[in-house]
């Protein structure tokens, strides 16, 4: 008797724990998914955030450019609000001109604004295109992963709930037999022989139970792992997609900017074109009326550039007569470099500056020194003559270059006459020649005449374009004439 109740006790004992286990097991799994859910959302939440402040950067340097071009069109509209009023009875005037060229130099400076912005643009198009392409084989690879994992989750919820059910049923069977009716079956044994059968009867159900119940915990564990990796990864492919989305909006943006600047620049160009050729027009006819000749001022600033650059290598090359003369004494000199004395140029002395009017008899300016009167740069002054006056070397010196374009300066001579007391290099240019009458490497006098004036290259009427240049920098000659 005292063995059946002991065996009673041992399985009431092993019955109850086993269910314990399992309600246990089922509630701490129960509440661990939506954590890493909430985890995920706050990390897309913050990613969302440094994207923001990274688009407010972006917009605030887009609203500097903006500014910029504001203010311009709004210069250029009170331009052509000008030109309308001249327009009524001075048109053709030196204002009306004057204001033509400012609506010009307005549409010049625009064009360039937009241009820079397009070949920026089209850097960071260059600079984007390669990562959108990586990031759209990334979430082809995250989709794929995605699509797998979902596959494999599938697979183990189909196997889990088949043992699932299982589990139940058995549940509910111990449930409806209660403990009384294991009780009863132990305590009915007619001797110890079937109380020893019926208890291994009870522990294998309970082991087959409890093997059930890790079956059911480790497919647990196995889905709830395998969930957790598909919200990463849903997460991820969220994430990488947003990105993508928006590096997308962004070229598609950069690209419309691209094209709307490219239209306007075809615009502009097209108007540029039209009121460069009017202002070129009215000019040569103010000009031709009251004789006061001088260049057009819409000349292309490729040939300009090209032409300064030439001259500024020219001018950089020189040799002052002080180093000359220095490797004269030497013995260094070489047989190409012309030989330079005091009574070729000057040497340090300000008397180079003594200079005296290019065209004798003709010292009225029609463009001064730094701008015409529109605003315009002009590097000299011009001297207004009839074609084929004299024109003579300013001071003493040697011939550095004669040119004959059909552009710019077109037949122009530069002259070499040494070093002031700064011992900076005096150079001076006479431009617009109908012929010339030196060769480089010829020493010239103060007041000899060096070519015949006319009007080549760009140039609205016959005269002289005289400059001074100290060490290739440009200054008002009048300062020098006398």
């Amino acid at each position: 008797m005292k063995i059946k109740l002991l065996s009673l006790f041992m399985a009431v004992i092993l019955v109850t724990g086993t269910f314990a286990n399992t309600i246990a097991f089922a509630e701490e799994k129960e509440g661990t998914v939506p954590e890493t859910t909430t985890e995920t959302t706050t990390a897309a939440s913050s990613e969302n955030t440094t994207e923001k402040e990274d688009g407010i950067s972006k917009e605030e340097a887009q609203k500097t450019l903006e500014d910029q071009q504001a203010e311009l069109q709004k210069n250029l509209e009170e331009a052509e609000k000008k030109l309308a009023q001249l327009e009524k009875n001075s048109k053709g005037t030196a204002e009306y001109i004057d204001t033509l060229d400012q609506k010009i130099g307005y549409i010049n400076e625009q064009l360039t604004i937009l241009e820079e912005q397009n070949i920026s643009i089209q850097a960071d198009i260059d600079e984007l295109m390669p990562t959108i392409e990586k990031n759209e084989q990334e979430l082809d690879k995250l989709s794929k992963e995605l699509d797998k994992t979902k596959e494999e989750l599938e697979q183990l919820e189909e196997k889990f709930q088949s043992v699932y059910d299982a589990y139940c049923i058995r549940l509910r069977v111990m449930y409806i037999s209660g403990d009384f009716n294991i009780l009863t079956a132990l305590m009915t044994c007619k001797d110890i022989s079937s109380l020893l059968t019926r208890y291994e009867m009870i522990r294998s159900v309970s082991k087959s139970d409890a093997e059930l119940m890790q079956e059911v915990q480790e497919q647990t564990e196995q889905i709830i792992s395998k969930k957790d990796g598909l919200d990463e990864q849903a997460a991820k492919y969220e994430s990488t997609k947003a990105t993508l989305d928006s590096q997308k909006e962004s070229l598609q943006t950069k690209q419309k900017t691209i094209e709307n600047n490219s239209e306007q620049i075809a615009a502009k160009k097209a108007t540029l074109a039209t009121d460069r050729a009017e202002s070129d027009r009215m000019l040569a006819e103010l000009t031709a009326k009251n004789k006061q000749y001088t260049e057009f001022r819409n000349e292309d600033s490729e040939l300009i550039e090209a032409v300064e650059n030439e001259i500024q290598a020219l001018i950089s090359g020189l040799k002052s007569p002080e180093e000359v003369t220095t490797a004269v004494s030497s013995g260094k000199h070489e047989s190409s470099a012309p030989i330079i004395t005091d009574s070729d140029v000057y040497s340090k002395s300000n008397a180079v500056l003594n200079m005296t009017y290019p065209i004798p008899g003709h010292t009225s300016i029609s463009a001064g020194y730094p701008n015409y009167s529109s605003g315009q740069y002009h590097g000299g002054i011009d001297f207004p003559c009839p074609t084929g006056s004299k024109v003579v070397a300013a001071q003493k010196g040697i011939v550095i270059t004669v040119k004959r374009l059909d552009y710019s300066y077109g037949y122009y001579v530069m002259i070499y006459h040494g070093t002031d007391a700064k011992g900076r290099s005096v150079v001076t240019l006479y431009a617009h020649n109908s012929s010339i009458l030196v060769s480089v490497g010829d020493t010239v006098k103060k007041g000899q005449q060096i070519a015949k004036s006319g009007s080549t290259g760009n140039s609205t009427g016959p005269h002289c374009h005289f400059e001074l240049r100290f060490d290739g920098t440009r200054v008002n000659p009048k300062n020098y004439l006398g």
